[in-house]
């Protein structure tokens, strides 16, 4: 079984013990990672319980390459002491790390919490509805060619005006892939809203002009009205989205009131005779019976 030098160890760290060790020492020849964490381990533990467990690991682990740091000739015996002597006085780097990092993440932790008090107190209180998307129109279940003349149709009209549309209802009355020009037929609906918004990019009108000049002028303070209005309708549908969840909880919660209620048990308590002569202060719907 190798030996080990322990006084001579001693004697080479005896005069550090009273100076934290805040960077390499040298003289001492360090591990790599992963032979490090090992030799770390291990000297934490016979800091805390002393020679007899480190006697206890040589017998465990005799002929185990792993552990060739506790003899005396290996070239990370160094090391091993050293870090034994910082163990021993509390002077380690890491729990030294471990206490800022602990200190650091409790800070990190109140500050959450501020800023979730803060976010509580200003919870977002709508005043309207956001204003609609004016060139969003969901396309129906039709077929691609019965697609391509409503949005065709919508353009030329867009374009060339209501008189133009007036013409090809006149011209494809008895046509059936333009029934949609009816007000009566379910593609009428959808034929104006293209319309519109053809309307809109062709023929623009002044305000919608001067708002997209605004929204789109180079700076930051365009993109921050941009960004409020997307934050405003964000906020919007999740408000909307938790009052919708809210009514359902209710609902199930009277739901499920009103199905423990046992409406078939119960009990007369008694039974009131009335005189012929004592019904003139009744309700019209008892006297009806």
């Amino acid at each position: 079984m190798p030996t080990l030098d322990v006084d001579a160890t001693d004697e080479q760290f005896g005069n550090d013990q009273s100076k934290p060790m805040s960077g390499p020492i040298i003289g001492i020849i360090y591990p790599p990672p992963e032979v490090r964490n090992i030799v770390d381990k291990t000297a934490s533990f016979v800091a805390r319980n002393g020679p007899e467990f480190e006697a206890r690991i040589r017998q465990n682990e005799l002929g185990n390459p792993k552990f060739n740091f506790l003899n005396g000739g290996d070239p990370y015996h160094a090391y091993y002491r050293h870090k034994v002597n910082e163990f021993r006085e509390g002077n380690d780097a890491g729990i030294t790390a471990v206490k800022q990092l602990t200190a650091v993440t409790s800070a990190a932790q109140q500050r959450q919490q501020e800023l979730l008090k803060q976010v509580v107190e200003q919870q977002f209180v709508p005043k309207e509805p956001p204003q609609e998307f004016e060139f969003i129109a969901d396309p129906p279940s039709i077929s691609a060619l019965d697609l391509d003349i409503v949005k065709l149709t919508a353009q030329f009209v867009a374009r060339n005006g209501r008189q133009f549309l007036t013409n090809l209802m006149s011209r494809e009355q008895r046509n059936f892939q333009f029934d949609f020009l009816r007000p009566q037929h379910s593609l009428f609906q959808y034929f104006t809203k293209l319309l519109e918004q053809y309307t809109k990019v062709l023929i623009p009108p002044k305000d919608l002009l001067g708002k997209l000049r605004t929204e789109s002028a180079p700076g930051r303070s365009s993109m921050n009205q941009v960004l409020e209005q997307v934050k405003y309708r964000a906020n919007w549908q999740r408000h909307q989205e938790a009052q919708r969840r809210r009514e359902e909880e209710k609902i199930e919660r009277e739901r499920v009131a009103y199905a423990q209620i046992d409406w078939h048990d119960f009990v007369v308590v008694e039974t009131v005779d009335y005189q012929p002569f004592e019904s003139g202060n009744f309700s019209p719907a008892y006297q009806s019976r």
